[in-house]
């Protein structure tokens, strides 16, 4: 199994499409990293089996990050792509 994480930019968007491309992108088994009543940013991660390679798991994560957003902006995306799941540390 492998992981993809993701730092999103969806510049100019209303709360109302913001929400949109957040329920497509959950639909799509994209998960938000949240603390309780904070938005620490706009970061994402999913698993992929293991016999997606990294080109193919970034050229998924790429498309559906345009294909969610692509109606109301051309969004900006840092990916990373590895082994192991996220850790994270501080949030609730």
């Amino acid at each position: 199994m492998s992981y993809v994480i993701v730092t999103a930019d969806f510049p100019d968007v209303t709360t109302e499409q913001r929400t949109k491309i957040y329920k497509c992108l959950q639909d799509k088994k994209w998960q938000k990293i949240t603390e309780l009543e904070r938005d620490i940013s706009t970061v994402w991660y999913a698993s992929f089996k293991a016999e997606v390679d990294e080109k193919s798991a970034i050229n998924l994560t790429i498309d559906e990050f345009v294909n969610c957003s692509k109606q109301y902006c051309r969004v900006k995306l840092v990916i990373h792509y590895g082994p192991n799941k996220p850790t994270f540390h501080g949030l609730s």
